[in-house]
């Protein structure tokens, strides 16, 4: 596995900036139904880390979380995004500075809703 297959971590490309949300691209998540694709990966709710969440996906889930951060990246960019993933599982971690907090959990409000 490469190691592109294996991990991928994008850091906030605008760490410090506005608590914003670019509205066109969190369309386009919607459009292109990441929210759901993702939400039928979800092995349950997100679990509150230090400094976001975490979110355990099936490996199969994998394609859907690369295009998740790649759009949520874009639309977000104040999060810290990341995923691994092995042969069982998928791990989806988002975080961000203590004002991004509850940007962070109204992404992931119900657990398994994973949209930006």
């Amino acid at each position: 596995m490469s190691e592109r297959e294996a991990e991928v971590d994008r850091p906030a490309a605008s760490p410090d900036g506005d608590i914003a949300c670019d509205f066109e691209v969190a369309v386009s998540l919607q459009e292109e139904g990441i929210r759901e694709r993702l939400s039928r990966g979800a092995l349950g709710p997100a679990q509150k880390i230090e400094d976001g969440i975490e979110l355990r996906l099936r490996s199969d889930a994998w394609d859907a979380v690369l295009r998740y951060i790649e759009v949520e990246s874009q639309c977000c960019p104040f999060l810290d995004l990341a995923a691994r993933r092995d042969a069982d599982v998928v791990v989806l971690t988002v975080r961000g500075r203590p004002e991004a907090q509850p940007v962070i959990d109204e992404i992931f409000s119900t657990g398994t809703n994973a949209a930006g």
